[in-house]
């Protein structure tokens, strides 16, 4: 996975012309929209720190499995 921030397409030329929410460069502004959508510097900065369920090792997995979902015997993820 990339680590670099994607090419703009024509349809972030155009939000970036018309849309306030996207040139906006206030903080948290995702949770202001109920259906927020997210600009090349934000998917760049949620990539950097998220952290993929592959890499969890067992302990955290059960962890996860408390608060977010279950994985099977084999070890695969369900919700």
């Amino acid at each position: 996975m990339s680590k670099f921030r994607r090419e703009e397409d024509e349809a972030d030329k155009w939000l970036r012309e018309h849309d306030p929410y996207y040139t906006s460069s206030d903080r948290d502004k995702r949770k202001k929209m109920s259906n927020p959508y997210e600009t090349p510097e934000q998917e760049k900065r949620r990539r950097e720190t998220e952290i993929p369920l592959s890499n969890l090792n067992s302990y955290q997995r059960v962890q996860f499995k408390q608060v977010g979902g279950s994985y099977t015997e084999r070890g695969e993820f369900d919700l």
